[in-house]
């Protein structure tokens, strides 16, 4: 049997900050292995912005720990991150066109994200969407979900991650 080759693809802030906002502390060894199941993970990295403060650079630290590769874009400005999107959309596309992995996990509900995700199925990869949702659907796009291969809502799987 062949075990498909995993990519995990994390948005910090868009993971991070409606988890926090719910009083959910991640613990990224078992959010890691979530998502990764049985599956050959390749690579796993974890995006979000640089900074100066000591307890965030501390956290990145323990994700690094955790087993992600984390990729810091230029700080954040006037309150948003910069160029981070874009850095996730490339590392996808590109690992895809160079045949890395099989099956990309895209932790992110940011709707923006929808067209690498249509770019990728387009090139025969699958994709996992993971993100938390709530009663609105305002965190977790409807045009990221419908592009995705499987979508799995971390809302219902907090117990799995904490």
């Amino acid at each position: 049997m062949i075990v498909p080759r995993l990519a995990i693809f994390i948005d910090g802030a868009n993971i991070d900050t409606p988890a926090r906002e719910a009083s959910i502390r991640i613990n990224y060894v078992r959010f890691h292995a979530y998502l990764a199941g049985t599956r050959n993970v390749i690579l796993a990295n974890y995006y979000d912005s640089k900074t100066h403060h000591l307890g965030k650079n501390a956290f990145y630290k323990n994700v690094g720990e955790a087993g992600f590769n984390v990729i810091l874009g230029p700080a954040v400005r006037y309150g948003k991150q910069k160029e981070i999107d874009v850095q996730i959309a490339v590392d996808m596309v590109s690992g895809a066109y160079e045949n890395r992995f099989d099956i990309a996990v895209l932790g992110s509900g940011d709707g923006d994200m929808a067209p690498v995700v249509r770019k990728l199925t387009s090139m025969k990869k699958e994709v996992e969407v993971a993100s938390f949702d709530d009663p609105s659907g305002r965190q977790f796009a409807w045009s990221l979900k419908s592009s995705a291969t499987r979508v799995r809502d971390l809302t219902y799987d907090t117990k799995k991650i904490i």
